[in-house]
């Protein structure tokens, strides 16, 4: 009798206790009193052809234009994110440190010790509010700002849980000047997991890109597409491994000539804690 009563407790327990839940929530969270390493690795190329009257085309010959025009921009940037001690709020100081970047010339694109300031609130994303620099301009500083907020704010996905061959989207804006005019773009990144393995999830990613010309004179036309991965720290909440590849083309009809526009972007960045 004992045991029957014994395991129909241990099937009560057993059958009434909450299942843990599947999969996984793709979320990053950053802890206090923690240092993170960061190295990013950007390449960037851009070929313009163009093409119109004969006119046109001398007077782009004569101001030396080549045709086509290829260009290549490559960097690494090592950058080192610490975060302070929690408050009652459960918020916390973040800075973004600048120890190294390089470009394909060796310049210094940002000057190492540029420090970008932050908070933390509970479990959100970093909020980077000020940047510290002795060489950088107001400018400078503004656009370095919005480049690091964008950064960050594309890591910040939708809470919802996911099993293995799930998949979510998520919409980014961007404005991208051309021609005295502004061409207004929705990048939109699909999230498939593919696979869970040490504690480790791998996500492929996909990404479209919608281009809306603010001036409709049909005079512009563009797309573009993107493919990569990214690996995801289940324990510690952080993405250790991102690479993307996009491909945009586009092309400007002008009075007497036009060109079209291909750009090759390939981005890849790693972090890891240094300091637990």
């Amino acid at each position: 009798m004992r045991r029957i009563i014994g395991f129909f407790i241990l099937f009560t327990a057993f059958s009434c206790s909450k299942p843990k839940p599947e999969g996984l929530i793709l979320k990053i969270r950053y802890q206090p009193e923690k240092t993170y390493s960061i190295s990013t690795i950007r390449g960037t190329e851009t070929i313009i052809t163009y093409s119109g009257e004969d006119f046109a085309m001398r007077k782009l010959k004569s101001m030396r234009v080549k045709n086509p025009t290829i260009s290549k921009v490559k960097t690494k940037t090592d950058t080192e994110l610490v975060t302070g001690k929690s408050s009652a709020d459960k918020s916390f100081p973040v800075s973004l440190t600048y120890k190294k970047t390089m470009s394909l010339n060796g310049k210094n694109e940002i000057p190492e010790g540029t420090v970008i300031h932050g908070e933390i609130s509970g479990e959100s994303m970093p909020t980077f509010s000020k940047v510290i620099s002795g060489t950088l301009d107001f400018d400078q500083k503004t656009q370095l700002l919005q480049m690091v907020r964008n950064t960050f704010t594309q890591f910040d996905f939708p809470e919802k849980r996911l099993k293995i061959g799930d998949q979510f989207s998520a919409d980014r804006p961007v404005s991208i000047p051309m021609e005295g005019s502004v061409i207004e773009t929705v990048v939109t990144t699909t999230y498939k997991l593919i696979g869970i393995k040490n504690n480790l999830a791998q996500f492929e990613l996909s990404q479209s890109y919608l281009m809306t010309p603010k001036i409709m004179d049909n005079s512009f036309k563009g797309s573009g597409s993107g493919k990569g991965e990214l690996s995801y720290d289940i324990g510690n909440s952080l993405v250790t491994d991102y690479t993307i590849k996009t491909e945009l083309v586009m092309n400007k009809k002008l009075d007497y000539f036009e060109f079209d526009l291909k750009t090759i972007n390939e981005l890849s960045q790693t972090t890891q804690i240094v300091k637990q």
